[in-house]
């Protein structure tokens, strides 16, 4: 719509009833105005179905870590950049999560920039440099007019990029709404202006009115109440009170240490004061609801018959690393009735959720498969459908479930497969956090650090929480094998495949004719390069091979045995296993002893864990040992374990209930 057309739009039309406005007396004007906003509310109402609409689309994206982003010129702006920057202090949201941009940028938001709304190319600007993700953020264009170019050029943009598009205006038809570029429209018409075109009137009461809807109901869907400062504080122990019998009777301070046990969280403090399971199992129970207080509740009132088999309560627990994923299965005893293993569960390599599952569902299966001869077991019979209802709780282990948005993505699907829906019936967590059980029965020391070095490596610190479960207070490394896993066996297979290129390139440039020597030999039938004349091996193009299996990281991975093997007669394999400890303790485990670091409790006070299988060789384990030495680092103990998967399992059947696995 060109500028002629302004006067056609019911933001710029003439109010017949305050025509003589300025005739009137001041009661009189005071009257009018506030006869005239009567009709905003009945305006937005007609567009409750729509904004219901819209919110059902924002919370999944928002859940998932995704950006609300406002865009508005003038008024409209303003009003975006306050719906935004109230919602981190209300809902303890994220402050980059929901961002205000207003046209002619933030000198606009107290003094007017003339001619800034009038360009369609600022706004593709502005949505460009935010690098929008199309799976994850929202635009929300607000023009009272609907035809500020600035929003259009901003929805057009994230229109074309794949994101979520909402306008609000209060005109109709109009160029947002005619564009294309909107999935949800919203328009009340609030009628002529008391002003004429002063659209920060009933235009921006009614703007306000729909973003004020968008943002709490968006908001209510998935978090609550946090208590962030002392009003709030108050207000949270009010309502423990008035909505649980358990907390009605509970002092101020018994309170106060429940929600700061729940993160401050109103609706965690309420599952945990109600059903007296660990925050850890309420907040996975709140996660699987949706975050709605009254569907936890509700699935916490008895255990289902599904819990038992004939009288027998079986646990399921899964270790899914990056090279394999082991289960166990074991009865309320601690017997071992059953192990399975299938394909690397690594979310973070490239595989799809329905690939993790089925390696999931596999190792579970051949578990159960070993148990067949046990009738009690025997109702269980492998197969999909006979997952449902054969255990009591399971606890799955998963490397790479640090990662943004895969709990939240995986845990309704593998509650779907293996039936378990009851509070705490189902934990989902990192698969170092299965080793942290081991705290349990090391009551000596309040705190105790994880080092994993397996395909990869990393660190966690973990210290004794009021529950007797363990809570994890730091984490070092644990980037992965592109960035770096020094000290896990793809660091260490690479340095050996790299020594070994290069042995062979300098006997092919003829810069060496020296043979190959025990080294090479180890990592070429390592990775199954038998052939008379090493110097054809095309190495480079054998590893990275399209579609082969197992994949390269496996394959280079698999290279660290070669080199431990051969470690106590080569001076190469000691370098690299000696640069590689030196880098796990020094660094990877040192950020953790260091002082400053979150969560620090001195090394004498400290025990440490270890597990992955390159610590599984006695070699290895020496020049660690000799490092810590040499460190002048003495932990409380030092542990092995070599099946995280049983040390989970056991903590399942142990733990009475309340605390957490």
């Amino acid at each position: 719509m060109d500028l002629e057309g302004l006067s056609q739009l019911q933001t710029e039309a003439v109010n017949p009833r305050t025509r003589q406005i300025d005739q009137m007396s001041t009661l009189e004007l005071c009257t009018v105005i506030n006869h005239e906003d009567q009709h905003v509310a009945s305006s937005v109402a007609s567009f409750i179905p729509q904004i219901a609409q819209a919110i059902d689309a924002l919370t999944p994206r928002v859940r998932r870590g995704g950006r609300v982003i406002y865009v508005g010129a003038g008024t409209s702006g303003r009003l975006g950049i306050l719906d935004a920057s109230e919602i981190p202090p209300t809902f303890a949201a994220p402050p980059s999560q929901f961002i205000g941009l207003i046209a002619g940028g933030d000198a606009a938001i107290r003094r007017a920039q003339e001619g800034a709304e009038d360009s369609i190319a600022s706004g593709e600007a502005d949505m460009i440099a935010l690098n929008l993700r199309s799976d994850l953020d929202s635009v929300i264009g607000i023009a009272a007019s609907g035809r500020t170019p600035y929003v259009l050029g901003c929805l057009a943009s994230a229109k074309k990029t794949g994101c979520l598009t909402l306008g609000v205006a209060c005109a109709s038809p109009s160029a947002m709404n005619l564009s294309g570029n909107v999935d949800f429209m919203i328009s009340p018409l609030p009628g002529p202006e008391v002003v004429t075109g002063s659209t920060r009137l009933k235009a921006g009461t009614a703007t306000k009115l729909v973003l004020n809807m968008l943002s709490t109901g968006t908001m209510i869907r998935m978090v609550d109440l946090v208590a962030s400062n002392e009003k709030l504080k108050q207000r949270s122990r009010n309502i423990l009170r008035r909505l649980s019998k358990t907390c009605d009777l509970m002092k101020n301070a018994d309170l106060d240490n429940l929600l700061d046990q729940c993160q401050r969280s109103v609706k965690l403090a309420l599952l945990v004061a109600e059903t007296g399971l660990s925050v850890e199992q309420c907040r996975c129970d709140l996660e699987s609801a949706n975050g709605v207080l009254a569907k936890a509740l509700k699935k916490s009132t008895t255990q289902t018959e599904n819990d038992y088999i004939n009288g027998r309560q079986f646990a399921l627990c899964i270790d899914g690393g990056g090279s394999k994923c082991a289960a166990v299965i074991i009865d309320q005893t601690g017997t071992i009735i059953g192990r399975g293993r299938s394909g690397p569960c690594n979310l973070t390599d490239g595989r799809s959720m329905q690939e993790v599952i089925s390696n999931l569902v596999t190792a579970t299966q051949s578990a159960m498969d070993e148990c067949k001869k046990d009738q009690t077991v025997a109702a269980c019979s492998p197969g999909v459908a006979s997952l449902q209802g054969c255990f009591k709780t399971a606890w799955i282990g998963l490397a790479g479930m640090d990662r943004s948005g895969y709990r939240e993505e995986l845990l309704p699907l593998l509650r779907e497969k293996f039936g378990l829906h009851s509070p705490g019936s189902l934990r989902l967590s990192n698969d170092v956090d299965l080793l942290a059980a081991l705290m349990s029965q090391r009551p000596e020391t309040r705190s105790v650090i994880i080092l994993i070095a397996g395909t990869g490596s990393v660190a966690m610190r973990y210290h004794r929480d009021s529950s007797g479960g363990a809570t994890r207070v730091a984490r070092s490394g644990g980037w992965g094998h592109i960035l770096g896993d020094e000290g896990g066996g793809y660091a260490i297979g690479q340095q050996g495949i790299k020594l070994t290129l290069a042995c062979l390139e300098e006997r092919r440039l003829g810069i060496c004719e020296e043979r190959l020597g025990e080294f090479e030999d180890a990592i070429l039938r390592q990775l199954g390069c038998l052939v008379p004349d090493p110097n054809c091996i095309d190495l480079v193009s054998q590893l990275l091979a399209q579609n082969q299996r197992p994949s390269t990281k496996s394959q280079i991975a698999a290279a660290a045995e070669a080199v431990l093997s051969v470690a106590k007669h080569s001076e190469k394999a000691m370098m690299i296993l000696h640069d590689q400890v030196r880098h796990l303790v020094d660094h990877t485990l040192g950020r953790l002893l260091h002082p400053q670091c979150a969560g620090f409790v001195s090394d004498e006070e400290t025990g440490l864990v270890l597990s992955g299988g390159i610590f599984s060789h006695p070699t290895y384990r020496e020049l660690f040992l000799e490092r810590l030495s040499v460190k002048r680092v003495s932990f409380a103990y030092v542990e092995r374990v070599e099946d995280a998967a049983l040390t989970g399992a056991i903590s399942l059947m142990s733990k009475p209930p309340g605390l957490s696995p």
